[in-house]
């Protein structure tokens, strides 16, 4: 029995409760929790459950049958949070080929209190079917009549969409070990079929159903008493593969056995070698009656080296009669031993330059015997060619014609013998007969590159005209002079157009074959498509190049920063003070310059993703539709402006005020690419978990070069004064420093699509911002100012100064620590983040917070994330550079707080 406590929930709540006391009373049934439990404790616990099983809870009154749903049920269905729905419009929510099937178990509670559980399938607010599982029960009155139904809905999608997964693997391994050539059967650990393949029913002549379950021992005696039940033994005992080759007599056939043990048993991997052992059996046959025929054979292993001779390795026992030397006389020396003064040098020679080249060659000589007797030989050299092209044997075959020069016919010349070096494997295997212009495709050009059908006559002209035009000339040429000249090897790179008419970055290489006069005759090969590696390859140079010019330029804008901090600063105090009209002027004039210098430099830290940002959650939709009028005034009357808003793009993260420049950006420079008018687009998706933005034009586009460039601070392609080139920069570095990502799609006079891409939140909730006070005020509390920079030092020290607080300075954070030590108490400490020596400001931070977590810090940055910088400290961190009101109102905020807090 499963007790559920409740106590006066919020409202709505027991809805969920509800789903989740379903599901815990389904999996504990008569387990009974154990003494009472704090009902708000209950109400957590039951809230984690109901989110860790994605269940949610819902009720139908009756008899007026309306439904309420937990917040969990509307995420669930991934629409907005309602109040109530009628219980046609729930039944709605289902696909339609489940309506009747809910409604039938929804009915059939109500008129007899039989509860349901099933697995059904809904329709979100996306559109997408997802499968859930309904739960529902009858709930009565004091009367015993059905007053309500209630019940949960949990989803399921992820666990059917990995149970499909997992059946559609388990189907692919069956077939795939149904379809391997080898043969495959396992046996389990008391010597049992387990599993068959269908190669095995064939080779051993029985079918799996009359096998499965059944002793190998029993079914195949001939294996229980041979060396088969050795091997499987031995190998299960002493957990070793087992490989041995049997002849199984009742099935009259050589198998070659590949046992592998297990915990579960033995898997058995077997094929049939009959045919193999046939030909070994060939061969020993062919050796013996190539000992007992007339002709001589002599085979010769080639020199391993330019310069060496040849060594005899065989002789027959024709060679030993015709020549009367013994087969320990000829082994290991020169077939030249058996040439004389009268052996035509002009007939050697030859012989030689043909083993050189290597290839087979036919020839009449004179050679002498032991006891000197010259005889005629109508001799045939034939190479035996590796791997490598190279020869390695030489056979010669000779008959003795001195006797016999009415015998015409001469031994059949053997067949020359080579193999192909190996090709690299390539996506579209082709193979060009040069002689007729025949080129022939495997499938994977249509696969791969769209071309069906590609006429095999005249193949070289079809393949030349799918190179671009650009790179024909060349390509072409390459592979004439590869033909043409000594080369074995032929490889390009460049654009080979697909069927859809675009162009892909392929690797082409191919293997030419010569003829005996090294005249090549065919060439074999593959085009692989590099396009995708190509564009990696690209985009990680781009980011290395962005990344170090972030760098620089990050470093550049801090420093500038610090200087700003103080000449921002000193003009306010003198536009503030000075009396004179004049100066006072000079003063705002130089104040206004300065806030200009650190708006500039803002736009260098975005690029360089150190930027302080504001971020928060925001409609990416409610953003853009809050700026349609401004960009209606700034496109002008020539450009059409589209808005395509798609609502499921939700909201993200982001800095408000930065997405909005950046949007203006994008949109002022497709502006700009649109001289003569045009559309901008500008749209929202959701893509996975992220959010993307898309603005696009049908303005002049962008090639290659442009597009590389785009991003790096101070390019522009507009006229000199038109343009600071830092429009883009400032949006990739806000946008990397949001963790999203930008990419440009643009081709010359085909418009640029630019798209940005944010992480998407689960949660809409926007927190309310604090208003800040904007009286200037000070204090007399005492502050120590951490600051390595002696300009900016100065500057705070004097303008805490100024509002009357009591003023320490130290120089890092390592003074800052002693100096709390030995000179305190303070009322606050002031420093900033970045600062040389073992310490920082975050570290510093820390620090204190440990020994003195009641003594209030403040940091400055001008590099760091505002959000990350202030997770460290209680207070909102101040971004570099700023005024004498943001000091002021900081130093305040952060004391009052910190005695409020007391």
């Amino acid at each position: 029995m499963t007790v559920l406590i409740l106590t006066s929930p919020p409202r709505h709540a027991w809805l969920w409760l509800i789903g989740a006391a379903l599901l815990i009373a389904w999996l504990r049934h008569d387990r009974a929790w154990r003494g009472p439990r704090d009902p708000g404790e209950n109400q957590a616990l039951l809230e984690i459950a109901s989110k860790a099983a994605k269940l949610g809870g819902w009720v139908v009154h009756l008899p007026d049958r309306r439904i309420e749903w937990s917040d969990e049920t509307w995420t669930i269905h991934e629409r907005p949070r309602g109040k109530t729905v009628t219980l046609d419009e729930g039944i709605g929510y289902f696909a339609p080929e489940w309506r009747d099937t809910i409604k039938r178990h929804f009915e059939t509670c109500v008129e007899t209190g039989q509860p349901y559980d099933i697995e059904v399938e809904i329709i979100d607010g996306a559109g997408r079917c997802k499968w859930v599982r309904a739960i529902g029960v009858a709930i009565y009155d004091d009367a015993g009549r059905v007053s309500r139904i209630q019940g949960a809905l949990q989803d399921i999608d992820e666990r059917k969409r990995l149970e499909s997964a997992a059946r559609d693997l388990e189907r692919r391994f069956a077939e795939s070990m149904e379809n391997i050539s080898d043969a495959f059967f396992q046996l389990d650990t008391e010597w049992r079929f387990t599993y068959l393949n269908r190669q095995a029913e064939r080779l051993l002549e029985r079918p799996r159903s009359t096998l499965l379950g059944r002793l190998i021992w029993h079914e195949f005696p001939e294996a229980s008493s041979g060396i088969i039940r050795q091997h499987y033994k031995r190998a299960v005992g002493e957990n070793k593969t087992a490989d041995f080759e049997v002849f199984y007599e009742s099935l009259n056939a050589w198998f070659s056995v590949t046992a592998y043990p297990g915990t579960s048993g033995l898997t058995v991997y077997f094929r049939d070698v009959t045919k193999r052992h046939a030909a070994d059996q060939h061969l020993h046959l062919l050796e013996m009656a190539i000992s007992r025929i007339d002709d001589f054979v002599i085979i010769t292993k080639s020199a391993s080296q330019h310069g060496d001779r040849q060594s005899i390795v065989y002789v027959n026992d024709a060679f030993v009669r015709i020549t009367g030397y013994s087969r320990e006389d000829a082994l290991d020396r020169s077939p030249g031993f058996l040439r004389g003064p009268q052996t035509d040098a002009a007939t050697v020679e030859k012989i030689n330059r043909a083993i050189a080249l290597p290839r087979a060659i036919r020839a009449e000589i004179l050679n002498y015997a032991k006891d000197g007797r010259e005889y005629w030989v109508d001799m045939s050299i034939a190479p035996i060619v590796g791997p490598d092209g190279r020869a390695t044997h030489f056979v010669a075959t000779g008959r003795d014609i001195t006797e016999k020069k009415r015998a015409a016919e001469r031994l059949a010349e053997s067949e020359e013998r080579f193999s192909i070096v190996a090709m690299m494997t390539t996506d579209a295997i082709w193979d060009w007969d040069i002689a007729t212009g025949r080129v022939q495709w495997n499938s994977n050009i249509a696969s791969v590159f769209g071309h069906e059908d590609v006429p095999v006559e005249d193949g070289f002209r079809e393949w030349e005209a799918k190179i671009h035009p650009d790179e024909r000339a060349r390509v072409v040429s390459s592979v004439l002079a590869a033909i043409d000249g000594k080369a074995n090897t032929w490889l390009e790179e460049y654009r080979f157009r697909r069927g859809t008419g675009t162009y892909a970055e392929v690797l082409d290489q191919g293997h030419i074959i010569r003829n005996a006069a090294g005249e090549a005759t065919r060439m074999v090969g593959g085009v692989r498509d590099i396009t995708e590696a190509r564009l990696i390859e690209a985009k990680r140079l781009q980011a290395q190049r962005l990344e170090a010019i972030g760098q620089l330029t990050g470093g550049v804008a801090h420093d500038f920063n610090n200087l700003l901090t103080v000449i921002i600063g000193t003009a306010e105090t003198l536009s503030d003070e000075i009396a004179d009209p004049r100066l006072s002027a000079i003063a705002k004039l130089n104040h206004k310059a300065s806030r200009q210098g650190a708006a500039l430099t803002r736009q260098l830290l975005t690029f360089a993703g150190r930027q302080p940002l504001e971020p928060a959650p925001l409609n990416i939709n409610k953003s853009i539709r809050a700026m349609e009028g401004l960009l209606g005034t700034a496109l002008g009357e020539t450009i059409i402006l589209h808005l395509e808003l798609d609502p499921a793009a939700g909201h993200v993260r982001a800095d408000a005020a930065q997405l909005e420049a950046s949007i203006m950006n994008l949109c002022i420079n497709a502006r700009d690419a649109m001289p003569a008018g045009g559309k901008l687009t500008i749209s929202t998706a959701r893509d996975g978990d992220d959010a993307v933005i898309r603005i696009c034009d049908d303005g002049l586009g962008m090639d290659a070069e442009t597009r590389a460039k785009a991003f790096e601070p101070f390019f522009t392609t507009k006229p000199f004064g038109k343009g600071s080139g830092l429009g883009l920069s400032m949006v990739y570095g806000f946008v990397r420093q949001s963790g999203g990502r930008i990419d440009i799609e643009s081709e010359p006079g085909k418009g640029t699509t630019v798209s940005l891409s944010f992480p998407r939140l689960a949660s809409a909730a926007v927190p309310a911002e604090p208003v800040s006070a904007k009286v200037l005020q000070g204090g007399s509390e005492r502050i120590l100012v951490v600051e390595d920079d002696p300009m900016v030092r100065d500057f705070a020290a004097g303008t805490l100064v100024s509002l009357g607080y009591s003023v320490t300075c130290a120089g890092d954070a390592t003074e800052a620590l002693r100096t709390l030590e030995t000179d305190g108490p303070f009322d606050l400490v002031f420093s900033d983040v970045v600062m040389p020596g073992r310490l920082d400001g975050l570290a510093m931070a820390n620090e204190i917070k440990a020994h003195r977590p009641d003594l209030p810090v403040v940091l400055a940055t001008g590099y760091a994330d505002i959000e990350s910088t202030g997770a460290t400290s209680r207070f909102r961190p101040l971004a570099k550079p700023y005024t004498r009101r943001q000091l002021a109102e900081a130093m305040r905020e952060a004391i009052d707080v910190s005695r409020g807090g007391q």
